[in-house]
């Protein structure tokens, strides 16, 4: 297939209708519906099958066809007895003829041809690609069909290939439309509470992540503690952990606080109200608490260290003995504290500390 294709008028046409309606489209069903008429003229077919990755989540293709359903809807349970499954995995995203795929053997002794004479069809030529992009996996596969006994024509063949740019296009545009609507959904549904968003399945893959929560988890875990996607990987174990539990989970393992340079990280795990790919998704609720002392109070680092022992609740004397300085200075530094921060006494500055 290295010559170049030229087209006929009638063939230009055909495309340039089907490109065009191709685009906006908003689900698996109009995609198919869009494809069917046209690519049966153009490959001189009988039958035409799409197969898209499942929206939600699960495992397999959604099969869809105006004909050939009776020999796809169970397709799952002899999937990897299909000569036309094994070929087009091996050579992804390109057409491939039945001689192809057949590599010598006879098509009578497939168990594809036996099953589609079960299910009332005389399936004796097919065309097929599995549609699969190198970071997302398995996106779909289209199959077209002929009761005749010669083979699809090569020029057929290299029609049907210049078409699978634009299916995979169309594929992922209702994958990328369904999943702003998951995420968007998620959203709402964490919208209730305050603080940032991570929301994972019960094996650690990330749903939805708010900027707010990469702000933190980059701030408060090293690189080393996270997964590759950058998700603590404590966090991963946790939720693990909490779909394997039956029954009421104990409150100390729905929350989890880190303290460091008197900044405190508080996290709280809960299950979502929605689903996906009919397993639990739990939301991780993600508060940051900063220091004490405000940053507008603009206080030197000795005043901060004079500050957190009345937060402790020492006294001058026990400030001094522990800063190794004389009750004097702290005195004078606890003065200036208080004209700092508008306050008169230890009560007042700690609760004005924590009032934010």
């Amino acid at each position: 297939m290295g010559r170049a294709l030229r087209f006929t008028s009638r063939e230009e046409s055909i495309q340039h209708e089907l490109l065009t309606n191709l685009i906006g489209v908003g689900s698996y069903q109009d995609i198919h519906d869009v494809l069917e008429p046209r690519v049966l003229q153009l490959c001189g077919a009988d039958h035409f099958a799409l197969g898209c990755a499942n929206l939600d989540g699960s495992v397999g293709l959604q099969w869809t066809s105006r004909t050939t359903m009776p020999l796809l809807q169970r397709y799952s349970e002899w999937v990897t007895n299909d000569f036309v499954f094994k070929a087009t995995l091996a050579q992804p995203n390109r057409v491939l003829t039945t001689p192809e795929m057949l590599r010598g053997q006879t098509l009578d002794a497939q168990e594809t041809r036996q099953r589609s004479v079960e299910a009332g069809l005389d399936l004796k030529q097919v065309m097929a690609a599995l549609l699969i992009e190198e970071q997302q996996g398995l996106k779909g596969g289209l199959a077209v069909y002929s009761e005749r006994d010669r083979p699809f024509p090569e020029r057929s063949q290299r029609l049907l290939q210049w078409l699978v740019p634009a299916i995979h296009r169309a594929v992922s545009h209702v994958q990328r439309i369904h999943a702003q609507g998951l995420e968007l959904d998620l959203l709402k549904a964490g919208a209730v509470e305050s603080g940032a968003l991570l929301v994972l399945t019960s094996w650690g893959r990330e749903m939805v992540r708010t900027n707010a929560a990469t702000r933190l988890l980059e701030k408060w875990f090293a690189r080393s503690d996270r997964t590759p996607q950058g998700i603590p990987k404590a966090w991963v174990d946790r939720v693990a952990k909490l779909a394997r539990l039956p029954g009421m989970i104990p409150p100390a393992l729905l929350e989890d606080v880190r303290d460091e340079n008197g900044e405190q990280l508080q996290v709280t795990f809960s299950l979502s109200t929605i689903l996906w790919a009919g397993n639990p998704l739990w939301q991780v609720r993600i508060v940051e608490r900063p220091h004490w002392v405000r940053e507008e109070w603009e206080l030197t680092n000795a005043e901060r260290e004079v500050a957190e022992g009345i937060y402790e609740g020492l006294s001058d004397q026990d400030i001094a003995l522990k800063r190794g300085t004389s009750l004097l200075t702290v005195k004078g530094q606890v003065r200036d504290i208080y004209r700092k921060t508008g306050t008169s006494s230890r009560t007042q500055l700690i609760a004005e500390g924590r009032r934010r």
